[in-house]
């Protein structure tokens, strides 16, 4: 071997020790990445911009109109009326922004659950509003018979209007009782109407009342 092909020799083995030696970088999986950010864990509690989120129309406009007094959070809370052919569905959870005292020396802020369901004719509400009522008494709470007031029932707080091809039911909690929720469901009435065919309201252990 001639002194040339000695130096080549050496040259190449040299580079091929030196890649050998060359630390690998870190290759990180999403799995990796999303278990360190949570990035793209869901959250059911993330603030939305409701000008923007909700759709236009009448439910856009509502929610447009409460911004003054309420921060919207859309929420992905589970309905009995999930489980029925709907148009369109709306979950949008309003918070308060002011507290309200909740016994001596607790302050809480309110809030309310607003469910919002179309549907294509009257016999498909229907058959979601009515069998959403029988359904109260198996996990929902005591049982609710259309049109029948009671003094007394164990299910949370609620306010309910069924139209032709919408229903909109509002969730309260007892410990929000201090807020007074009567500017806000007079709200829903002026924008979605006066038109209902049934409309449920619900206090703290009752009374329930139709209207």
């Amino acid at each position: 071997m001639n002194w040339k092909n000695t130096i080549g020799f050496c040259l190449i083995m040299g580079l091929v020790a030196c890649n050998g030696a060359e630390e690998k970088p870190d290759i990180i999986s999403m799995e990796d990445f999303v278990g360190e950010t949570g990035e793209l864990e869901e959250d059911t509690n993330v603030v939305v911009d409701a000008v923007i989120e909700v759709p236009t129309g009448t439910m856009g406009l509502f929610v447009h109109n409460q911004l003054q007094s309420f921060d919207t959070i859309s929420i992905d809370e589970f309905h009995p009326i999930d489980r029925f052919t709907y148009n369109q569905r709306n979950k949008i959870l309003f918070r308060a922004k002011t507290d309200v005292p909740y016994g001596e020396n607790i302050m809480v802020t309110p809030r309310a659950e607003f469910f919002y369901y179309t549907f294509s004719d009257t016999t498909k509400t229907k058959n979601a509003f009515y069998n959403w009522l029988d359904g109260f008494n198996n996990g929902e709470g005591d049982e609710v018979k259309l049109n029948q007031d009671a003094n007394s029932i164990k299910t949370p707080p609620r306010f309910v209007l069924a139209y032709d091809t919408v229903i909109l039911t509002v969730n309260y909690m007892c410990e929000h009782q201090k807020q007074d929720w009567s500017t806000f469901e007079d709200s829903i009435i002026s924008r979605f109407g006066k038109d209902y065919n049934y409309r449920m309201e619900i206090g703290c252990g009752g009374p329930l009342k139709w209207k």
